[in-house]
C-alpha cells in the first residue's frame, strides 16, 4: 500500500520539477547595452524642470530604434539635481518600459557653465511589449546634455530578464 502513495507523490514532484525547468527556460537573462542620441525639449517653471527626450540608437536586445521619455527635476540643489520619470526603449523586437529612479542626477559642468550637463543614474525596466511583456531588470545610464542646443547622448548597460 505504501508503494501506491509514493507513486503519486513522486509523479507530482517530477511534474513540478518539469514546470520549474520549463519556466526557467522560458525566461532569458541577458546583458543589455545601448547607445542613443537625440534632442531634449525643456520646460522650466520656477525651480521645476521637465524634459522630454527623443532619440535614436541601438540596444542589444531591442535592435535599432528609439528612446523616448519625460523626466522631471529641480534646480534647487546646484550643481547636481535629482530627476526621475518614465520612458521607453523600442525597436523591431518590442518595447521596454523604463522608470528612471529619483537617485539619478544631472550635474552642471560648473557654476559658470550651467548648459553642459552630465547625466547619470539608474532605470528600472518594468515590462514592455511583444517579447518584453514580462521584462525586468536595472539599467545604468550615463551621458551628456547640452542645454543650448538641446542635444543629448546616453549609454546604457545592465541585465534584463524576460
Amino acid at each position: 500500500m505504501n508503494h501506491f502513495r509514493v507513486l503519486p507523490i513522486l509523479t507530482g514532484a517530477l511534474a513540478l520539477a518539469g514546470l520549474a525547468a520549463a519556466t526557467a527556460l522560458a525566461s532569458s537573462s541577458v546583458a543589455f547595452t545601448g547607445s542613443y542620441a537625440g534632442k531634449v525639449t525643456e520646460k522650466v517653471d520656477g525651480q521645476t524642470v521637465s524634459a522630454l527626450a527623443n532619440g535614436a540608437g541601438t540596444g542589444t536586445v531591442v535592435g535599432k530604434g528609439k528612446l523616448t521619455g519625460t523626466v522631471t527635476g529641480t534646480t534647487a540643489n546646484p550643481p547636481c539635481s535629482p530627476f526621475s520619470g518614465l520612458g521607453t526603449i523600442s525597436g523591431p523586437k518590442g518595447k521596454l518600459k523604463i522608470n528612471v529612479l529619483s537617485t539619478s542626477r544631472g550635474c552642471a559642468a560648473s557654476e559658470e557653465d550651467q548648459d553642459s550637463i552630465t547625466v547619470s543614474g539608474n532605470a528600472k525596466v518594468t515590462g514592455g511589449t511583444l517579447k518584453f511583456k514580462k521584462a525586468r531588470g536595472t539599467l545604468h545610464f550615463s551621458g551628456h546634455y547640452d542645454r543650448k542646443s538641446g542635444a543629448f547622448n546616453v549609454k546604457l548597460t545592465g541585465k534584463l530578464t524576460y
